[in-house]
């Protein structure tokens, strides 16, 4: 059975979700990461300087940039860490919309 019209629609706008998410991600990690380098060496060695590192991404969708108490590495986690969840909820969104279509389920 054919997908909808109302399924592809979900499974696009959750595929743009997700590579808005990882462009600003990627963006604002190299910021913070430069950011976290000089002014808190001990959190980047922490965190390591791999991009996709499992703990590097859930450092940034638990927003823990923010017990640094640093107003600079705020300015610039929070847009990284909206990406971030863009990343999960949009990829989410597409899953769910492309299994709703190979089940013929209406949305």
């Amino acid at each position: 059975m054919p997908a909808s019209a109302w399924h592809q629609f979900l499974f696009i706008l959750g595929l743009g979700a997700a590579v808005a998410g990882l462009t600003t991600y990627l963006i604002t990690w190299m910021l913070v990461a430069v950011h976290l380098r000089d002014r808190h060496p001990t959190e980047h060695a922490r965190l390591g300087g791999f991009l996709f590192a499992p703990h590097a991404f859930g450092w940034y969708l638990a927003c823990r940039y923010r017990a640094l108490r640093d107003h600079g590495l705020n300015a610039l986690g929070t847009p990284g860490s909206l990406g971030a969840w863009a990343i999960v909820l949009g990829a989410a969104a597409a899953v769910i919309a492309k299994l709703l279509s190979l089940t013929g389920a209406s949305p």
